[in-house]
């Protein structure tokens, strides 16, 4: 019953970060710190989607869920398994991680840019600004 919270929790941790990922610009616009935070976490979904890898999340869910009952474990990633459920999409794997990298790749941009025109990197970094 422990490792069935756990991954509940894990769970719920991994959607939470999924959705920080794709609204983190609101926060990050009024929050400088909070943007290196989602500069980072857009660098390493970026990293292990062009890699093949999932979500260390996915593992220690399907690790926990598998110490609670190993029939209730699933082999994929978290997005394959449970988004695809709640928007019904039935796209293959592959097309989850292309939309991934896109997203991501664009995001970064979206950052360099801000960083090079508005001198986003010095309010980041707390020191007065250059201009």
């Amino acid at each position: 019953m422990a490792f069935r919270i756990m991954a509940d929790l894990t769970l719920i941790v991994h959607f939470f970060w999924i959705l920080f990922l794709i609204l983190g610009f609101v926060f990050a616009l009024t929050r400088s710190k909070i943007a290196l935070l989602h500069m980072a976490g857009l660098l390493f979904t970026l990293i292990l989607n062009l890699v093949g890898w999932y979500c260390p999340l996915t593992y220690l869910e399907n690790y926990l869920y598998a110490l609670n009952d190993p029939r209730s474990a699933y082999t994929g990633s978290f997005i394959i398994n449970y988004l695809q459920h709640i928007i019904y999409l039935d796209l293959p794997g592959q097309y989850i991680r292309i939309v991934g990298i896109s997203f991501a790749v664009l995001s970064i941009g979206i950052y360099v840019y801000l960083i090079k025109r508005y001198h986003m990197l010095d309010r980041v970094l707390g020191r007065e600004s250059s201009y």
